[in-house]
């Protein structure tokens, strides 16, 4: 028996279920979303090595060198890698030409490297102020949490356990997750973990059947939304026995 967590109050029926998932839903494609981000992180990388090649081995070097040699060194060491660590103010010369032609070509690294920096993966949300009262309701249960994430082409699954056990590693700080205020939770502090952490426990879904609907108020208002019909998920059941069931 799988229970949704907080939807049954039966003492005895939560104990005897072996696992409890929270479902969040997303309207994104996660495949396309990967290779969306992927692309950018690509053509920022690619931009950045233009720039740079466009100030390493010019007349604007030397000026570079001189004017800020630690900008020099950042940016003449760089690689597709470290690109993504970087990190300087741009300075604000304008005494001469050469200098504001230099200035413009840094502000361009620094706006790729700003795009290098942002974060580029779909996300599982615990927010903050459940983990006390997840971590509760496991105690008084005992019966394992999990979260599953579900877009329209896939879903991921992960346990609340290992969650825990991922975030409480400093390592791991910046690198797959980040914890951030919400602005569209009102403004709640959640944990952001990339979904690939998870295991892909849905790998093929059937778009549903979507159509427009209108329901008439009482007052007269005309409210117009859509509906979806249909669809399904193709369990992966060895994933699903191995870190479901039988973790």
């Amino acid at each position: 028996m799988i229970i949704s967590l907080f939807n049954i109050e039966n003492s005895e029926h939560i104990r005897s279920a072996v696992a409890a998932l929270e479902v969040r839903s997303s309207s994104y494609l996660a495949g396309k979303y990967a290779v969306f981000m992927n692309n950018r992180q690509r053509q920022a990388i690619d931009k950045c090595h233009e720039i740079r090649n466009a100030i390493i081995g010019t007349d604007l070097s030397d000026l570079l060198k001189r004017k800020n040699e630690t900008i020099y060194n950042l940016i003449s060491n760089a690689t597709d890698d470290t690109f993504r660590e970087l990190d300087f103010r741009c300075p604000s010369w304008s005494s001469t030409q050469e200098l504001i032609n230099l200035r413009k070509l840094l502000k361009g690294i620094k706006e790729n490297i700003e795009v290098l920096h942002k974060r580029d993966y779909l996300s599982i949300t615990p927010k903050m102020e459940d983990i006390a009262l997840v971590n509760r309701w496991i105690q008084q249960y005992n019966v394992k949490h999990f979260y599953l994430q579900v877009f329209f082409d896939r879903a991921y699954i992960i346990s609340f356990k290992n969650i825990l056990t991922f975030v409480s590693n400093d390592n791991n700080d910046g690198n797959n997750f980040s914890i951030e205020r919400d602005d569209k939770n009102q403004g709640k502090t959640t944990i952001k973990i990339n979904v690939q952490i998870g295991k892909e426990v849905l790998g093929k879904i059937d778009m549903p059947e979507h159509k427009s609907a209108m329901k008439e108020l009482d007052r007269g208002r005309l409210l117009f939304y859509v509906t979806f019909e249909g669809g399904k998920g193709y369990l992966d059941n060895e994933i699903f026995i191995r870190d479901v069931i039988d973790v």
